[in-house]
């Protein structure tokens, strides 16, 4: 463990103090793997950074979460129960059972691997973040195939039900996080799928646009338009764009942070009565039980 003692030596700036015994110099402060690894010095050997603090050193799509540092006594042949808790109050101290392959490194630090990391992110974000998060992580490189194992051989921890529907959602072609959100608000029943970012072409040949989502059945085009629209050679090109879309046959239909973050309700009703208007054969109608009582 590094004292302040020995930082103040090796060292021409003060040491910050994030906890008893636990010291880090400027600029590695200002730094999340730096504090993190300051953190852990302090605690015992089988300590790694978990949740959201490993999210955030993946930089995953993520809401605004508290700015804590977690961590925990991850074992992989040992009960929670049986397991010293990291000791330090100023931090989130977890106890864990989980092997070893679950735990990787982020540059030096101790952490648990992107798969593992959102699968326990389930237990702090709601589905639509969730799905965010899983988005990223596959962006990242990291197979389907690992986070359905994730998933499956955690099936007895809590929030599983709520990691199996957003695996059923996640797509690694979503370029951010408002898409991912935008996505979630339409994967309603009786709502056929869109397609995420993929081609769309003239009815006479060549390219047309790529929207963020989209029907080419039902001729449906889903954007997002965040701060970065409000340039206006941006919205020179999506307002040619849409004029595109509209020409062939297309209808646009664009959200933005408030509809999408703060009224997704509303998203997926004007997308439901659309498809509902230009495809009604692509609406599901829910089965009618037999025996059901009428009247």
């Amino acid at each position: 463990m590094l004292n302040r003692h020995r930082l103040a030596v090796e060292s021409d700036q003060d040491p910050v103090r994030l906890a008893r015994g636990c010291w880090v110099v400027e600029p590695d402060a200002s730094e999340l793997d730096g504090t993190c690894a300051a953190v852990l010095r302090s605690c015992n050997a089988d300590a790694v950074i978990v949740s959201t603090t490993a999210a955030r050193l993946y930089d995953l799509w993520l809401p605004d979460v508290p700015d804590e540092i977690h961590v925990a006594t991850v074992l992989p042949d040992r009960a929670g129960r049986d397991m010293r808790r990291p000791q330090r109050r100023e931090f989130v101290a977890h106890r864990w059972t989980a092997p070893s392959h679950d735990v990787s490194l982020v540059r030096g630090v101790p952490v648990t691997t992107p798969a593992r990391t959102w699968r326990d992110l389930a237990s702090v974000l709601g589905l639509p973040a969730l799905v965010a998060a899983g988005d990223s992580v596959l962006r990242m490189g990291v197979p389907f195939e690992e986070l359905e194992e994730v998933v499956r051989r955690t099936a007895r921890h809590r929030y599983v039900r709520r990691s199996r529907a957003a695996l059923e959602l996640l797509d690694a072609r979503s370029a951010s996080r408002p898409e991912s959100h935008l996505r979630v608000a339409i994967s309603a029943p009786g709502i056929p799928r869109f397609a995420v970012n993929e081609d769309v072409y003239r009815d006479r040949g060549g390219w047309l646009a790529r929207p963020d989502l989209s029907h080419a059945e039902a001729r449906i085009a889903l954007e997002y338009q965040g701060l970065d629209h409000a340039d206006p050679e941006r919205m020179r090109r999506d307002l040619s764009r849409a004029a595109d879309l509209r020409d062939e046959g297309w209808l646009v239909l664009a959200y933005g942070p408030a509809e999408v973050f703060g009224r997704p309700w509303q998203i997926e009703t004007e997308v439901r009565l659309a498809v509902r208007a230009r495809a009604p054969h692509l609406v599901r109608r829910p089965r009618v039980q037999s025996g059901t009582p009428s009247g």
